[in-house]
């Protein structure tokens, strides 16, 4: 009992933070049926829109409240039987059950529309987390949620045939060739080609600054010939740096804009200014802040489910290369911080959302 009365505590409070209207709105909805609509069916009006995006805020943060207080009182119990249940145990399993709770949201706003947008609570995760994080008695719990497909999928440089893709290859020229990276044509192409031989099957060294299997042994491992299965593995080929990758000064890194998960098309929806900059040449830093806004306004929300939108902004005849845009997303990192007593743990988790199945995990990593 003292579990759901807590749960339901932290629901009122979260619910009175989205605004009287909506919880008034949340009132009088009477459901025409058991089920929620699946992803991709249309919804007959804003205020069922608005019903089933306060369901799923309530749904998540109790499922996190839940997850925090059974943590409380299971870590009390454990800690009275045994004396070696330790922080780091404590914090893993405060971990676990949190990305669980991830899942399930993830699986009811999938439910809810078919495009992935910033305004969704996914993407409104560290206040998800604040407010759960007040049920816990003896630490912090933060974290963040990030739209993968937002990103350029590194697999997607090299075709079927082993050779470039030409569109993915000038989504790489442009976004590495922007200011903040700070980084060189000689150290672009190096990268770019770099990338290219990693992933070709055969040996023959693309350009002057490719490299295949003989350049890598010499350094104690071997040229994977095959698709990246982690970000990090950039850091193995030739021409990254530390320096590049994660940033240093003033000089941001390129991590945070490539991935190796969900599909080759980008979410114009999600991506990041950056991303949004390298569809096009023309496009312009103010372009595509210009965009950026336009899309976290809560009254372009329906025009948001097609990927034209960006049309509404963009002054040029010459569309963007449509083809490798999407407004849906199908993997969702997670970075969680858990801090209890003097025990700090990061968490790295990557989720699968499928459109017919529940999200599944991808990827785990404790930092």
């Amino acid at each position: 009992m003292e579990k759901e009365s807590t749960s339901l505590l932290w629901c009122r409070l979260w619910s009175n933070r989205r605004g009287g209207e909506k919880v008034h709105r949340f009132n009088q909805m009477k459901p025409a049926n058991n089920s929620l609509p699946g992803r991709g069916s249309s919804r007959k009006s804003s205020s069922g829109k608005e019903g089933i995006a306060l369901i799923t805020t309530l749904v998540v943060v109790a499922l996190l409240v839940a997850v925090v207080v059974e943590f409380n009182r299971t870590a009390v119990a454990e800690i009275e039987i045994s004396k070696n249940f330790s922080e780091d145990k404590r914090i893993t399993h405060l971990a676990i059950s949190s990305v669980n709770a991830i899942k399930d949201l993830l699986h009811l706003e999938g439910m809810g529309s078919k495009e992935d947008t910033l305004l969704e609570d996914w993407a409104k995760a560290q206040s998800l987390f604040e407010t759960a994080g007040g049920a816990l008695q003896e630490g912090v719990l933060e974290g963040t949620i990030v739209d993968e497909c937002g990103k350029i999928n590194v697999n997607s440089l090299v075709n079927e045939k082993g050779q470039f893709d030409d569109v993915q290859q000038n989504l790489w020229e442009r976004l590495l060739k922007q200011p903040r990276f700070g980084l060189s044509s000689d150290q672009i192409e190096a990268i770019v080609h770099g990338v290219k031989d990693w992933i070709d099957k055969d040996d023959e060294v693309t350009g002057i600054f490719g490299a295949e299997d003989s350049f890598y042994r010499a350094r104690g491992y071997g040229c994977r010939n095959g698709p990246f299965h982690t970000i990090e593995e950039l850091l193995l080929i030739k021409g990254m740096t530390n320096e590049i990758f994660f940033g240093h000064g003033t000089r941001e890194g390129i991590c945070s804009y490539f991935t190796v998960f969900g599909k080759a098309e980008i979410n114009v929806n999600t991506a990041p200014v950056p991303v949004l900059m390298a569809f096009s040449e023309q496009m312009t830093e103010d372009l595509a802040l210009e965009m950026d806004k336009f899309r976290r306004d809560e009254t372009n929300k329906r025009a948001l489910s097609n990927k034209t939108w960006y049309k509404t902004i963009w002054p040029y005849g010459e569309l963007l290369p449509e083809k490798t845009m999407t407004v849906s997303s199908d993997a969702f990192s997670v970075h969680l911080k858990v801090t209890l007593g003097e025990s700090v743990k990061e968490i790295r988790a990557v989720i699968s959302r499928a459109s017919e199945s529940e999200p599944s995990l991808l990827y785990w990593k404790e930092i």
